[in-house]
């Protein structure tokens, strides 16, 4: 899709650590042009409260069914993002089945090590077993990927079938400056190969749901609009 698109594919509702429904999240983003939404919360982690698979049928049906009210205004998505930590995270007993019910899944942490994310390589793995789009959610690519060029970059996560999020979160800086800025020449290495998406991370400020334009700006800038997700 790309071209025409504006989305913003990673949000978080009351059903983790948000302060408002999906349903207001939803109406935002519709309310603002945006084409395609995705709610999702945070799954099964110890970190933060995060949305436990007992609640599962509700989380699922409660954004399908706001997916069927805006039917022809805007794409709703339902996803979850998992924590990469095996500490916070049981990575080797996700719910498989689960999950790809889902529409998306985002991981964030992958190959931290300051945070305890496990390797690309473990994430990859569990991956293969989704049949939806995986993801790596605000990675700071240079320090993630530190010492492999960005050819050796684009080559591993296109062999894992994974996204990469540019994210506009203030949280996803350094130096005052967006980790997906600073990896421009990584990302450029992506084109053709790995698709890239856009989220914004929003918990407490709904404004933040439609704040997409640092990241389209920079991806029209690259001329990379072609290998949006969607």
């Amino acid at each position: 899709m790309g071209e025409g698109s504006v989305i913003n594919l990673h949000t978080h509702s009351t059903f983790s650590d948000g302060v408002f429904g999906a349903d207001r999240i939803v109406e935002k983003a519709a309310t603002d042009g945006l084409t395609h939404i995705a709610i999702t919360d945070h799954f099964a982690t110890t970190k933060v409260c995060s949305l436990q698979e007992g609640e599962f049928e509700d989380y699922l049906e409660t954004i399908r069914h706001l997916g069927r009210k805006y039917d022809g205004t805007i794409g709703v998505l339902v996803g979850v993002e998992v924590d990469a930590n095996p500490d916070r995270t049981d990575l080797e007993n996700l719910p498989i089945d689960f999950l790809n019910k889902l529409d998306i899944v985002l991981f964030e942490h992958v190959n931290e090590r300051a945070n305890g994310g496990a390797d690309l390589r473990t994430v990859g793995r569990i991956a293969s077993e989704l049949s939806v789009p995986c993801g790596l959610a605000h990675s700071d690519l240079e320090t993630a990927f530190d010492g492999l060029r960005p050819s050796e970059v684009a080559e591993e996560l296109a062999s894992l079938g994974l996204f990469v999020e540019l994210n506009t979160a203030s949280p996803y800086k350094r130096g005052g400056i967006a980790y997906f800025e600073r990896a421009e020449e990584i990302i450029r290495s992506f084109r053709g190969l790995v698709k890239i998406s856009v989220g914004t991370d929003a918990h407490r400020i709904l404004s933040e749901v439609s704040n997409v334009g640092g990241a389209y700006a920079f991806v029209r800038r690259i001329d990379m609009i072609d290998d949006l997700l969607f």
